[in-house]
C-alpha cells in the first residue's frame, strides 16, 4: 500500500470517534496533528514526484514520434533506391518506435490518473486536518482543567498502525502480483511467445513496406 493507499485510509476513518475514545486527548492529539501533517509532507512531495514523471513521459513522447518520423523518411529513401532490405530494416525500426509510443503514452495516462487521485487525497487529508486542529486547543485546554495528576496508560497514536499495516499489505500484493506473472508461463510457452512475435513483426513489415512502395509509386 503507497501513499495514496494510507491517504485514503486515514481520510475514510472517523476521526472524531478516535478523539472521543481518547485516554489523554491533551497528548494524543498532538500526536495525531504530527501523524497527519507527516503523512501531507509525503503527499506533496509525491505529487511533486508525479509532475516531474508526467514531464519526463512527455519529453520521451517528444522525442519517440521524431523517431518515428526518421525511420519513415529513412525507408522511403531506401524504397527510392530500390533497397528493400534496408527500407524493411527501416520499417522494422519504426515499428519499435511505435509500440514504445503506446507504452508511454499507457504510462503518461495512467501517471495523470494517480496524481490526480493523490492531488484530490491530499485536498482532503488537509481539509481534515484543519478540522482536526480547531479541536485540539479545546482539547487542551479541557485536559489541563481535568488532569488529575495520577498515571495515564500510554496509548498508540490513532494512526501509528497504518505504516505497519501497509508494509505487510506490501508484501502480500508484491507476492500476489509475482505469481500471476509467472502462473503459467513456463520456458516452453516463452520460447512460443517470442516466435509467434517475431513472425507478426515479420509479417508487420511485410506489409508496411508493399504499402509504402504503393504510395511512392514504385
Amino acid at each position: 500500500m503507497g501513499i495514496l493507499g494510507r491517504l485514503s485510509t486515514l481520510i475514510k476513518s472517523n476521526v472524531n470517534d478516535a478523539i472521543d475514545s481518547m485516554q489523554d486527548p491533551g497528548k494524543e492529539i498532538d500526536q495525531m496533528v504530527r501523524d497527519m501533517e507527516d503523512y501531507a509532507r509525503q503527499a506533496r512531495a509525491e505529487v511533486g514526484r508525479c509532475i516531474a514523471d508526467e514531464r519526463l513521459l512527455e519529453k520521451r513522447l517528444q522525442t519517440i514520434e521524431g523517431e518515428i518520423g526518421d525511420w519513415q523518411k529513412r525507408a522511403e529513401t531506401a524504397v527510392q533506391a530500390a533497397d528493400d532490405g534496408l527500407a524493411k530494416e527501416a520499417l522494422a525500426r519504426k515499428t519499435e518506435k511505435e509500440t514504445e509510443r503506446g507504452e508511454v503514452r499507457k504510462a503518461l495516462q495512467e501517471q495523470g490518473v494517480y496524481g490526480d487521485q493523490l492531488t484530490t487525497a491530499l485536498k482532503a487529508l488537509e481539509a481534515r486536518l484543519q478540522e482536526v486542529k480547531l479541536r485540539q486547543g479545546t482539547l487542551r485546554a479541557k485536559a489541563r482543567s481535568t488532569r488529575d495528576g495520577g498515571a495515564l496508560t500510554p496509548k498508540t497514536s490513532a494512526f501509528g498502525e497504518f505504516d505497519r499495516m501497509a508494509s505487510k499489505i506490501d508484501a502480500v500484493e508484491a507476492e500476489a502480483g509475482l505469481d500471476a506473472e509467472l502462473s503459467g508461463r513456463s520456458t516452453e510457452s516463452l520460447a512460443a511467445e517470442r516466435r509467434l512475435n517475431a513472425m507478426a513483426s515479420e509479417s508487420s513489415v511485410d506489409d508496411a513496406l508493399a504499402e509504402l512502395k504503393r504510395k511512392l509509386g514504385k
